[in-house]
């Protein structure tokens, strides 16, 4: 009886820390710096996932695992196409994003 309880406060324990180590993962994910844009066109597929049109307010070229966001939703980028048509009268540029909801 008293093995069995012992036992089962060392597997308790030992799911707490699991769940504190996944929360504090999780937690620290969402505050890594969100990259200022607009998204214009979202598109959701089966085969690909969430494509969407972007538009970055600085001129830097999109990285992976960057974060944007769109009313009140965090997207991660896990791909980028090239840059669609150049637009000579705007300064800002228009990317194709593959995203991945968080």
């Amino acid at each position: 009886m008293n093995l069995l309880f012992i036992g089962v406060v060392a597997l308790s324990l030992w799911l707490l820390y699991l769940q504190y180590k996944s929360n504090a993962r999780k937690r620290s994910r969402l505050l890594t710096p969100v990259r200022p844009a607009s998204i214009l066109k979202i598109n959701s597929y089966t085969s690909f996932g969430i494509m969407a049109t972007v538009q970055f307010k600085d001129d830097a070229c999109p990285q992976l695992g960057e974060r944007i966001q769109k009313e009140g939703s965090l997207y991660k980028i896990t791909g980028v196409l090239p840059e669609n048509r150049p637009q000579p009268e705007s300064h800002q540029r228009v990317w194709d994003c593959r995203l991945e909801k968080l």
